[in-house]
């Protein structure tokens, strides 16, 4: 996002959405069944990270729009990448398949359309929710962004039960994995950066390892909310 004051010919986050990169590319190659998924959540991540980052440079980063930057191709695959990630990654690790409910609730002429609208309205609906937590609450926007998304992946598998792993687990995997990515790619290559990357007078003041525990949270909830939500909106269930 915008840019550093350094003397590298590339912006140091993007070693972050590299590394998250590579981790995306082993899973769809190595993984056919969840191809389609990985895919279709990739894109969305992608369409919605504009607005998002826009949001988050207000009062979460230091760089951005807000502060006079742009959005970076980094910042892009950075989106693209975890929601792929997300979206698949428990099928992944424990090697689970997904098929459809006996019979159709629905019977339609384009059920793909269906789907996806509802999908879509799903993610309108996390961000309402936050939106108003953050005018009505005052929370800061990544504080609104996952209480947001905890009460749509909660209502996601109050809803459908057999989803709760599927959230649980995949919240955990992507928490890890983004912290772990940051820590290694540019909280210990880039430590003056990174101390100012993040706005930490308007969170909460609590870091792991120098990262704001905001970061893993929102991770985690997006893993909690993106993991279970292709499966909940195609009607399909996880089985072994």
């Amino acid at each position: 996002m915008g840019t550093f004051p350094h003397d590298i010919s590339m912006p140091p986050f993007l070693y972050v959405a590299l590394a998250l990169f590579v981790i995306w590319a082993i899973i769809l190659f190595l993984s056919k069944r969840t191809r389609h998924e990985q895919l279709v959540m990739s894109v969305i991540g992608l369409v919605l990270a504009p607005g998002a980052l826009m949001l988050a440079s207000v009062d979460y980063r230091s760089v951005g729009v807000a502060a006079g930057g742009t959005v970076g191709i980094e910042d892009l695959l950075f989106a693209f990448s975890l929601f792929g990630i997300a979206s698949v990654i428990y099928q992944f690790v424990f090697g689970k398949h997904i098929k459809r409910f006996r019979g159709e609730r629905l019977f339609l002429s384009h059920p793909p359309t269906h789907w996806l609208a509802h999908l879509i309205i799903a993610l309108g609906i996390w961000a309402c929710i936050s939106l108003t937590l953050n005018i009505v609450l005052a929370l800061s926007t990544i504080q609104a962004i996952i209480v947001g998304g905890l009460m749509v992946g909660t209502y996601v598998i109050a809803d459908r039960k057999d989803l709760m792993f599927d959230a649980l687990l995949s919240g955990l995997f992507v928490s890890v994995l983004v912290f772990t990515c940051e820590q290694l790619f540019f909280v210990r290559m880039f430590p003056d950066i990174a101390s100012g990357y993040w706005q930490t007078a308007q969170l909460s003041g609590l870091a792991l390892g120098g990262i704001p525990v905001e970061e893993i949270l929102w991770a985690g909830v997006v893993g909690f909310t993106i993991g279970p939500l292709y499966e909940y909106m195609r009607e399909m269930r996880v089985t072994k």
